[in-house]
């Protein structure tokens, strides 16, 4: 088994993952752009922070200096769709950018935060996570299942870590979308 890569404030792991792929019309200069997003598989771990008994649950003021309090890796049933990605491995950066220079780390004003966001590959314009992973009929929560056919999953056998603050559990028409 291979070793899950770590790095600060990891809280997404798995043996595998998946790099989804589709296009949208850029809101900016109206081209058509290519955009990427990370999946993760059924059985992938996430962290859930100051779990006395593994439930996961938040930790209270009293709990701080509990040496008893640890932070606990949780088995997720659920294929996920992550967002907001603050941070990754080099080798799994190096990936991404061999798919496409227009997702790199950037930062959003709107979230007051820097993460690895899509750009327009014809004008540069930032294309906000809010955007496409919140809101209706955005470019990874699709509003049919013809829709999510024009998501293509990459899926790559090698182990993942993500800093991740938005994670979409078992997104609607994950299994419609195809993979290759």
């Amino acid at each position: 088994m291979s070793v899950t890569p770590s790095f600060p404030d990891v809280n997404v792991r798995s043996q595998t993952y998946y790099v989804a792929l589709t296009s949208v019309r850029c809101p900016h200069c109206g081209y058509s752009t290519r955009l990427l997003a990370l999946a993760m598989p059924r059985g992938h771990e996430t962290l859930h922070a100051g779990a006395r008994d593994g439930s996961g649950a938040d930790r209270d003021v009293d709990e701080l200096c509990d040496e008893s309090v640890q932070d606990v890796w949780q088995r997720a049933d659920a294929n996920a769709l992550l967002f907001y990605v603050e941070g990754l491995p080099g080798f799994v950066q190096s990936r991404l950018q061999q798919l496409s220079r227009f997702f790199h780390l950037a930062y959003d004003p709107g979230a007051r935060n820097s993460y690895w966001a899509n750009h327009c590959q014809h004008c540069g314009s930032l294309l906000g996570d809010h955007e496409l992973h919140c809101e209706p009929a955005g470019a990874f929560m699709p509003w049919s299942e013809a829709a999510a056919k024009n998501i293509r999953l990459l899926r790559y056998q090698e182990p993942f870590a993500a800093a991740a603050v938005g994670y979409a559990c078992e997104p609607e028409f994950f299994t419609s979308m195809r993979t290759g």
